[in-house]
C-alpha cells in the first residue's frame, strides 16, 4: 500500500469513527430523553449501523427493522409457553435464526436477540418492553442512516487511481517491448503483472463504493472502466506465458516490441484504438507475406508471435469496445 492510500485508508477510518461516535451518542440522548429503558442499547445498535456506503447503511436498517419484528413475534411465543429461562432463549434462538436467514434479515440476529435479553431480564412480554425494544433499535438505525447519507466522495481518489493504472500499463507495455529485444526478464512482466492486479482490485473495491454511495443518478463508468483493464491484463497474462516461449531473435520479434511500443504511448482512458487496429491490420498482411519458416523451431516462434498478435488486437478491442459503451 501506498503513502497515498495509506492516507486515503487513515481518512476514511477517521470519518466513520467520528460518525460512530456521534451516533452513539445522538441516540442514547434520544432514547434517555424518551425514558426509555436500556438506552446504552440504541447506542450499541448505531454503532453496528454505521456502514461503508449509503446503500448498504438503508438496506440493512431497513434489515433489521423488519429482525426486530419477527425476533419479538418468535420470543413472545417461545416465551409465553415456556417462561423465561436459558433453554426458552436457546429455542428462541433455534426458531429465529432459521427464519431470520430465509428472508434475509441476518443482519438483525445479533442486536435484535439482544433487545430480546431485555424480555428475559423483565420476565415480560408486556406491550411496554416490545415497544421500548422497537424504538431503541429504531433509534439506533435512523440516527445512522441519518450520519450516513453524508459520505465523502471518491471521485477525485477515483480519477488518480485511473491516473496510476495507465502510467502502471504504460511501464507494463514497455516491458513486453523490452522483452522482445532481450532487454528484460520473465520475472520483471510478471512482477508488474501482480501490482496491475492488486491496484485494479483495490480501484474496483473504491469505484463499488462510489456506486453504492449514490442512491439516484447512479454511475457505473469507474466499475466499467477497472472491469475493462482488468480484461486486458488477464489477456495480457495469457501473453507473457506465449511470450516467455520465444527464444529466436527474428525481425517479427522487433516488429512486435515497436508494436507494443506504440500501444504505450498511445494508451489513454479516452483512445478508441481505432488507429491502433488499422496498424494491426497491416502487421497481418506483413507476417503473410514474410519469407516463410526454414526451421521447426522458426515455425514455431513464428507461429506463437502470430498469436500474440491477435492477442494484441483483442486487447485494442476490448478497449474499443468500452469507449464505445461508454459514448453510447
Amino acid at each position: 500500500m501506498t503513502e497515498k492510500e495509506r492516507s486515503s485508508s487513515c481518512m476514511t477510518i477517521k470519518i466513520k469513527t467520528i460518525k460512530m461516535v456521534l451516533a452513539t451518542f445522538i441516540s442514547i440522548l434520544i432514547a434517555q430523553a424518551l425514558n426509555l429503558e436500556y438506552p446504552f442499547a440504541a447506542g450499541i445498535i448505531a454503532i453496528l449501523s454505521v456502514l461503508d456506503t449509503k446503500q448498504e447503511s438503508i438496506a440493512t436498517a431497513f434489515a433489521r427493522l423488519g429482525s426486530t419484528i419477527l425476533a419479538f413475534l418468535v420470543a413472545s411465543v417461545v416465551f409465553y409457553l415456556l417462561g423465561f429461562s436459558v433453554i426458552s432463549f436457546s429455542l428462541y434462538l433455534l426458531v429465529y435464526v432459521p427464519i431470520a436467514y430465509r428472508f434475509d434479515l441476518q443482519s438483525g440476529i445479533a442486536p435484535c436477540s439482544v433487545l430480546v435479553t431485555h424480555f428475559v431480564t423483565a420476565e415480560s412480554i408486556a406491550i411496554h418492553w416490545q415497544v421500548n425494544g422497537l424504538l431503541i433499535m429504531a433509534i439506533g438505525v435512523i440516527v445512522a442512516v441519518g450520519f450516513n447519507l453524508w459520505m465523502p466522495s471518491y471521485e477525485k481518489d477515483l480519477n488518480q487511481k485511473i491516473i496510476l493504472i495507465e502510467e502502471e500499463l504504460r511501464e507494463f507495455l514497455g516491458l513486453f517491448h523490452s522483452y522482445l529485444l532481450k532487454k528484460t526478464d520473465q520475472s520483471s512482466l510478471e512482477r508488474k503483472a501482480r501490482k496491475l492486479t492488486e491496484l485494479l482490485n483495490e480501484t474496483e473495491k473504491t469505484a463499488l463504493m462510489d456506486y453504492e454511495n449514490h442512491i439516484t443518478n447512479k454511475n457505473d463508468y469507474y466499475i466499467r472502466y477497472t472491469q475493462m483493464r482488468k480484461r486486458q491484463l488477464d489477456l495480457s497474462k495469457v501473453m507473457i506465458n506465449n511470450i516467455t516461449t520465444v527464444k529466436l531473435e527474428t525481425e517479427q520479434n522487433e516488429v512486435l516490441a515497436h508494436l507494443f511500443n506504440e500501444i504505450a504511448d498511445q494508451l489513454h482512458e479516452k483512445n478508441t484504438g481505432l488507429t491502433l487496429l488499422e496498424h494491426i491490420c497491416t502487421l497481418y498482411r506483413y507476417f503473410r507475406e514474410s519469407e516463410l519458416p526454414k526451421t521447426r523451431d522458426e515455425f514455431e516462434s513464428r507461429a506463437t508471435l502470430f498469436q500474440i498478435l491477435r492477442d494484441i488486437e483483442r486487447f485494442i478491442e476490448i478497449k474499443r469496445d468500452f469507449f464505445v459503451s461508454s459514448s453510447g
